[in-house]
């Protein structure tokens, strides 16, 4: 049957490697679907909506993929939202955008065009809509995308979450009440199931959809009686996203939710969207318990999920190889990556024909499918559900070091062990820091006193999670770390013992400059009937026993039970062991666009604004060559003690300056960060 050009292109793609070779790799979910899918917009518009922001206009606008033929349905719906970039460009293959006007006016400059973020994600729409999706990918770009943050949302994401659920607002009185604008070309009463409902964002889209998810959710909230129909969300799917871009904090508990983080990120450069996933796994009482996963991709920037970025973000991978080639403003096989996991997270998890075994991709159990590994490494975190009806903690290393989870002291020798947080990860996630120079320590966690212990035996996995650090300690030369894992009983004896290398690779941790190598954990699912000669109506504690790598420094979390087998902060200060590396000083990083070029910085009253000390003030940083890079992480201007990150560019979009607003003279050694590029500034 014949399907759009997108997606005949992607069929010749997929068929080479969706053959499944045994039955321990997960599906490949990204054929072709026997729909033939078309696609259009519609556009409202311009207005002030007080409903997503008070203070200036946005837009209605969107794309939707879909069924061809809609007799049938209603059918499940897919929402996308783009993240944050300069709203106008100029050329073609690579388009060049640096400038923002539309933002503000909803036009771009003589000889611009409107970057169409929204379009960048059709190779993705377009292969869902052949699977029976409605996809709608939203344009952000009027009074969002590029547009300065406001008090208490200094990304704009909880605005953007308005501007979603304005959206599904704006589809649900057509799916009720008729009247589709003629632009879409169908009528869309009756086709769509607000039962049946994925979020998916790129970025701060991704940070976004959790900010609509919540706002739906929150008590009093006014969406439900403006959506009218209930919505059911079913999963969220984040590309790279930012976390912590407002006053509020945005998990994604009582639903399923997977987030992609790319290795080589040169804007969201330090993988932030892992801490969600971390703070996730201490909501132990979810309404409805649901898996939550992890997804690093080795090799992948930022930019080349969205086709419509055509400008590369990272400055290189290390110790891995990039899916890009040099000078390029796209990468198929990153894209590829992207539907791997996306494709069975949809199919997985979204519409009455999910197909759980999808799930499989994102569950260390299984391998993943070999199209994709043929492209890079993916490294998985994953839990069937933080909920106590499935899991049981047995070690976050909460206490203090040499106290367990439940105040029972632990056990260990030959090792520097030290309960700490996790560089890259959110403050709430804690680890066991564990360092030897000799095989043959060990390290037990107990959860009962000497002489007892408890019956596990209704349990199928025993999970950890585990990441080494860029030190000496871990031997490049071998470049992998391994111990043996056994469970020990109350009478003291100790099962046979499981190595880690046969439930994942310990390898890295990698990255891309300026930014540190990323340690991000990675999950070990062992099946607890791998543990030979144990009770397991007696088990105490688990040892880990370092006695296969000679050297190491790895950091070892969330030791916990499964009772079912799915389908599916930085360091603390203090003197660094001997021989161990530390992370580099933000001062100390390689610059992607220098420092030493000259800047004009002015401080002055904030616009329409009094003087005096105590009032508002705007420092006002132009670039005297070239522009600044518009991307997702936020501008930071540090100034003496002071972290300011409300700016705004150029009145007319110029992105060669940034303009920053505090309160009373800044003074002091001064600092500006956008991603993973610094530029010192002379003290104010």
């Amino acid at each position: 049957m014949p399907r759009s050009n997108a997606s005949r292109a992607m069929l010749v793609l997929f068929v080479t490697s969706s053959m499944v070779a045994n039955a321990d790799m997960a599906p490949d979910a990204t054929s072709a679907g026997p729909l033939e899918t078309t696609s259009a917009d519609y556009q409202f518009p311009a207005a002030t909506d007080a409903q997503v922001l008070a203070d200036r206009m946005t837009e209605v606008w969107a794309r939707v993929y879909r069924p061809a033929d809609i007799s049938g349905g209603p059918y499940p719906l897919v929402m996308i939202l783009h993240g944050n970039h300069e709203t106008c460009g100029t050329g073609s293959n690579p388009r060049i955008d640096n400038n923002c006007q539309y933002t503000t006016l909803g036009t771009c400059p003589d000889g611009y065009t409107m970057v169409p973020s929204y379009l960048g994600y059709s190779y993705l729409a377009d292969l869902l809509a052949s699977w029976g999706y409605v996809v709608v990918s939203i344009n952000a770009n009027r009074g969002i995308t590029c547009g300065m943050g406001i008090t208490f949302d200094d990304g704009l994401v909880l605005a953007r979450g308005r501007l979603v659920l304005k959206h599904l607002q704006t589809l649900s009185d057509w799916n009720r009440n008729g009247g589709t604008p003629d632009s879409l070309g169908v009528e869309l009463q009756g086709k769509l199931d607000f039962s049946q409902v994925a979020l998916i964002g790129h970025s701060r889209g991704g940070e976004g959809m959790r900010a609509a998810y919540n706002l739906y959710r929150d008590s009093g909230s006014p969406w439900p009686a403006r959506i009218v129909t209930p919505l059911g969300v079913q999963g969220i799917f984040e590309f790279a996203p930012v976390d912590g871009q407002s006053s509020r904090t945005l998990n994604a508990d009582s639903t399923t939710w997977n987030v992609l983080l790319p290795m080589c990120d040169g804007d969201v450069s330090d993988l932030q969207g892992v801490k969600p996933f971390d703070r996730m796994l201490r909501v132990f009482a979810e309404a409805r318990p649901t898996q939550k996963s992890s997804y690093t991709v080795w090799g992948a920037n930022h930019n080349f999920y969205n086709t419509e970025w055509q400008r590369n973000d990272s400055s290189g991978c290390l110790d891995q190889a990039p899916l890009w080639s040099a000078g390029s403003y796209e990468s198929s096989d990153q894209r590829q990556t992207g539907l791997f996991s996306a494709m069975a997270f949809i199919r997985g998890n979204i519409g009455p024909s999910a197909d759980a075994t999808f799930n499989r991709n994102f569950n260390p159990q299984f391998d993943l499918p070999a199209g994709l590994t043929a492209l890079t490494r993916v490294d998985r975190g994953y839990t069937d559900t933080p909920h106590t009806s499935v899991t049981r903690v047995f070690e976050d290393f909460i206490n203090a070091t040499g106290i367990g989870q439940y105040g029972i002291p632990t056990e260990s020798a030959g090792l520097m062990v030290t309960h700490i947080t996790v560089p890259n990860h959110d403050p709430v996630q804690r680890s066991a820091r564990i360092l030897w120079t000799d095989p043959g320590g060990y390290l037990q966690t107990n959860w009962t006193a000497a002489d007892s212990g408890r019956d596990v035996s209704d349990a199928r996995t025993l999970d950890l999670r585990v990441s080494r650090a860029f030190s000496p300690l871990n031997d490049p030369v071998l470049g992998t770390t391994n111990f043996s894992i056994q469970l020990s009983m109350a009478d003291g004896s100790l099962s046979s013992p499981v190595q880690l290398s046969t439930y994942t690779n310990l390898t890295g941790p990698v990255g891309s400059p300026p930014a540190n190598r990323h340690p991000i954990l990675q999950t070990a699912r062992i099946p607890l009937g791998d543990f030979a000669g144990a009770d397991m109506t007696q088990v105490r504690g688990v040892r880990f026993t370092f006695d296969i790598t000679p050297t190491g420094w790895i950091w070892l979390a969330n030791v916990r039970l499964s009772n079912i087998t799915g389908l599916g902060g930085g360091e603390e200060p203090g003197a660094m062991p001997q021989g161990a590396s530390s992370a580099p000083a933000l001062d100390e990083l390689h610059l992607l666009d220098g420092s030493a070029e000259a800047m004009d910085v002015e401080i002055g009253p904030a616009a329409g604004r009094g003087g005096g000390a105590n009032d508002r003030r705007e420092i006002t940083i132009r670039r005297k060559l070239g522009r600044f890079v518009v991307g997702d992480a936020l501008p930071t201007l540090r100034v003496g003690g002071k972290t300011l990150t409300t700016s705004r560019y150029g009145d007319r979009g110029e992105t060669n300056t940034l303009v920053f607003e505090t309160t009373g003279d800044p003074t002091g050694p001064a600092s500006l960060q956008i991603g993973s590029a610094l530029y010192s500034l002379e003290s104010f």
